[in-house]
């Protein structure tokens, strides 16, 4: 009965890919019926329902539980632009035409998010948590335009990923892996550990004392000093000589 049926989750129309993957869920749990609704047409028969056999009713009642689903989910200006669909197929062919685009459009999507796979790296202190968040976004519109991401490919990718600070770690990591592949979970909670690790190191690590360093008049070295004072001497010595010399002239001036 639809009246048993509980809320869907709700479209903003944001965040597509992720709103997808929980719509197909949430109508997995209702049934694998209902399910299928959204990935095949479907018209009412024509002929009267007292007619109709045993597949006919099942498969009107999975798109009917289909159809009052997908409208749960929108707020009523959204769901004045599905009121004329006739069935949960069109509705949901409409909502990935909308927001993944046609085949063309789907595909140049795919190409844009795999040169950001591609070019994807961790920046230098930057948290796990975060590069993460980066790098799920990534895989999961991947996966959303249906080039999904092995777990292999994801571990290597994360730990190529690694900047070079952690280039030690990144390379005990590729050993690890190399001997037992390592689930793509256990990588991300591996790589947390490390940078707690990481982190408590560089607390315990005494801080070296900063120094100011103070503007300062020149001062005088002592080879300087020593040097002023071998002038000083010389300028006494030829002082004296030079006074020898007058008061030697002096007394010959005399004397004539």
């Amino acid at each position: 009965m639809i009246e048993s049926i509980k809320t869907p989750p709700k479209f903003d129309g944001l965040n597509f890919p992720i709103w997808k993957v929980k719509m197909i869920v949430f109508l997995q749990s209702l049934e694998s019926r209902v399910a299928k609704e959204v990935t095949k047409s479907f018209s009412v028969p024509t002929s009267d329902e007292d007619t109709w056999s045993d597949t006919a009713t099942k498969e009107f009642d999975a798109n009917t539980k289909t159809h009052y689903t997908l409208l749960q989910a929108f707020n009523d200006d959204d769901i004045a632009r599905f009121i004329y669909c006739k069935s949960a197929y069109e509705i949901w062919s409409h909502l990935v035409v909308s927001h993944e685009g046609t085949s063309q459009v789907k595909r140049a999507k795919i190409d844009l998010i795999c040169s950001q796979y591609e070019n994807f790296t961790m920046h230098e202190n930057e948290f796990i948590d975060d590069m993460v968040t980066k790098f799920t976004k990534i895989t999961n519109d991947l996966a959303s335009l249906g080039n999904a991401i092995n777990n292999d490919q994801k571990v290597w990718k994360v730990i190529r990923a690694l900047p070079p600070s952690w280039e030690v770690k990144a390379t005990t990591l590729k050993e690890l892996n190399d001997k037992e592949e390592m689930k793509h979970i256990g990588l991300i909670g591996n790589l947390k550990i490390h940078e707690m690790e990481r982190k408590a190191r560089e607390e315990m690590t005494p801080q070296k004392k900063k120094t100011v360093a103070f503007k300062s008049t020149p001062t005088i070295s002592d080879d300087d000093e020593e040097e002023e004072e071998d002038e000083d001497e010389d300028l006494s010595l030829l002082v004296r000589n030079v006074r020898r010399m007058y008061n030697k002239t002096k007394i010959n001036n005399r004397r004539r």
